[in-house]
C-alpha cells in the first residue's frame, strides 16, 4: 500500500479486535449488534488487503478503481467491541476537543521526520449522529511534498460495537461523499438487552391449530355454555 493509503489506515488505530455477535443474527429473544459492510459499488471500488495473512483486527480497505473518483481515493472501516453501548454526550465531547491536539502533535512529529515534505492539520471536530448513533466525526488536511489529501474520520458507537471509518481523498467534498457511501452502506442488525426487572421477551411460537373459541361466562347453576 502506498503512503497515500497508509495514513488513512493508521487514523483508525488503535482498536480491539472482536465483534460482539454470536453465530445467529441479533433478534429480541437474543439481544446483540451486528454490523456488515459489502462493497457498495463494485464498479467504483476494489478490496486491498493491508497484510497477507488477514487477522480478525485488520480493516477493511477500499481503494477506488482509476478514473472512477476525481483523484487517488481509499476509504478503511474497522470493527470492534464497543466500551459502552450508550456512551455519555460529554464524555464524546470531552474526546472530540481533544482530537485537534492530538492532530497537532502527529504534525509536529510528521514535521520533524520528514523536514517539512509532511504535515497535518485539524479541520473540524464535533459529536453528531450517523445512522442514528452517536458519532464522533473529525476531518483533516495532510500535505504531503505540496499535495494536499483530506481525510474524514468517524467513531459510530453503534450499540455493542464500535465502527471507525476513514476517507481519505484529493478533495474535500468527495473524502465526504465516499465516507457518506460507505456508512449508508453498513447494514445494522442491533437488539438492546431488556432493563434489570423488565418482563422477558416472549419468543413468538405457530399454532399448529386454529385458537379456541372464547368461554362464555358460567351461566346459572354453574354450566359453562
Amino acid at each position: 500500500m502506498n503512503r497515500f493509503g497508509l495514513i488513512v489506515v493508521l487514523a483508525l488505530a488503535p482498536a480491539m479486535a472482536g465483534c460482539v455477535t454470536a453465530n445467529a443474527p441479533p433478534s429480541p429473544e437474543r439481544p446483540g449488534t451486528r454490523v456488515t459492510l459489502t462493497n457498495p459499488n463494485p464498479q467504483k471500488w476494489t478490496r486491498a488487503q493491508l497484510n497477507a495473512r488477514p487477522r480478525p483486527a485488520d480493516p477493511s480497505i477500499y481503494i477506488c478503481k482509476p478514473l472512477a473518483c476525481g483523484g487517488a481515493a481509499i476509504v478503511a472501516v474497522q470493527t470492534s467491541a464497543s466500551p459502552t453501548r450508550n456512551p455519555d454526550r460529554a464524555a464524546l465531547e470531552k474526546a472530540a476537543k481533544l482530537l485537534p491536539t492530538q492532530a497537532k502533535a502527529q504534525d509536529l512529529m510528521m514535521e520533524a521526520a520528514s523536514e517539512g515534505d509532511e504535515r497535518l492539520s485539524s479541520l473540524s471536530s464535533k459529536v453528531t449522529e450517523a445512522r442514528g448513533y452517536p458519532a464522533i466525526i473529525a476531518e483533516t488536511k495532510r500535505t504531503s511534498r505540496g499535495k494536499a489529501s483530506f481525510i474524514m474520520r468517524g467513531d459510530l458507537f453503534i450499540g455493542r460495537l464500535l465502527v471507525k471509518i476513514a476517507s481519505q481523498s484529493t478533495t474535500r467534498d468527495e473524502a465526504k461523499r465516499n465516507f457518506d457511501e460507505f456508512v449508508a452502506n453498513l447494514e445494522i442488525i442491533d437488539f438492546e438487552a431488556p432493563a434489570p426487572g423488565a418482563a422477558p421477551v416472549e419468543p413468538a411460537v405457530a399454532l399448529d391449530q386454529p385458537p379456541e373459541p372464547p368461554v362464555s361466562p358460567p351461566g346459572p347453576g354453574g354450566v359453562t355454555q
